[in-house]
């Protein structure tokens, strides 16, 4: 069932000037990709990446309207004035350090990259990522035996790319059944950055955080999995990198996780600030704040606008923050 509210919010869009929406006053804005790439993908079926040049022109356009900052000077005043955002990358993946990274210091965009430690150096692939090779592999070959071998376990094509972390072994045999060799694809394709790549970036200015050790979804965890998870990823963020500014981004959402833990993570000195994807809301939690999910389909301009007339209608109904 469409989002009625959104989808009137896109359609007035097209008539509301820019200008006049990004200078009201809103929450931060925190704005998110994962990769950029001018080649088709097989593991990243999973949203509309962006190749170069409509990267570009998206940063240029952001720049018309807002000023970037580090996380360091986001956390400094995360709630002030003026039209600012922080760029953010999800998932270590290597065009990050390949086409990203130079991009964004040619253009003086400080960004923080977040990262999964299980997944560096391709010791280990993301699940999601996992399904889109076997989807991939589907599209291109289909195979009626490995389709029945998944549609025993209720994973068709059009919910393969939700498939979630515990069923992850359904993926890893489907794939035999196709003959898809994961390990052969991490050794060949690199598609993570390797520790050598994330401290030169670090080198370079950027941030390094937290984004869990092996991306499960959090609403489906035990409360104290979900700590341990935190806790783990960004001993190993510390250890590494000695980040000015202790941050952690929740995998897909942060739908699941309490306040009480939230709140935990900054009491212990475990992170100074974290993140959800719920777009441009406000939150319930002091350190806690909500990033806008950019890779989405349509025009990257109407959708942004479109995001902030949605924000104003939400608080207009009194529904403009997210309670834990």
């Amino acid at each position: 069932m469409p989002n009625i509210p959104r989808f009137i919010c896109k359609q007035m869009a097209r008539i509301v000037p820019g200008k006049t929406l990004f200078g009201l006053n809103t929450p931060a804005f925190l704005p998110f990709y994962h990769t950029v790439s001018n080649s088709h993908l097989a593991h990243v079926l999973n949203y509309p990446y962006r190749d170069a040049n409509t990267f570009e022109s998206e940063l240029d356009y952001l720049l018309k309207y807002f000023t970037p900052v580090s996380l360091e000077e986001f956390h400094e005043n995360p709630h002030g004035s003026g039209k600012k955002f922080h760029l953010t990358f999800d998932d270590g993946l290597s065009e990050c350090a390949e086409i990203i990274a130079p991009i964004l210091s040619r253009k003086g965009i400080p960004a923080t990259f977040f990262i999964n430690s299980d997944f560096v150096g391709n010791k280990a692939l993301f699940h999601r990522y996992k399904a889109s090779l076997l989807l991939n592999g589907l599209l291109t070959d289909p195979d009626s035996e490995t389709e029945s071998f998944l549609a025993k376990h209720g994973i068709f094509r059009n919910n393969l790319l939700k498939t979630p972390y515990h069923q992850k072994e359904l993926i890893d045999q489907a794939a035999e059944l196709l003959e898809i060799d994961f390990a052969a694809f991490l050794k060949e394709q690199q598609p993570y950055m390797t520790k050598s790549q994330l401290k030169q970036l670090h080198k370079q200015g950027f941030t390094i955080g937290g984004h869990s050790c092996s991306h499960p979804e959090f609403w489906l965890m035990k409360k104290n999995a979900q700590f341990d998870e935190i806790e783990k990823n960004m001993e190993w963020i510390n250890r590494h990198f000695e980040p000015k500014i202790k941050a952690f981004a929740f995998p897909f959402t942060d739908h699941g996780v309490s306040g009480k833990l939230l709140n935990k993570l900054v009491k212990k000195q475990i992170c100074d600030l974290t993140f959800g994807t719920a777009g441009l809301k406000f939150d319930s939690v002091s350190a806690h704040f909500q990033r806008y999910p950019v890779e989405m389909p349509g025009d990257f301009a109407n959708n942004l606008k479109a995001e902030f007339l949605y924000f104003f209608l939400r608080k207009w109904v009194g529904k403009a923050k997210v309670n834990h």
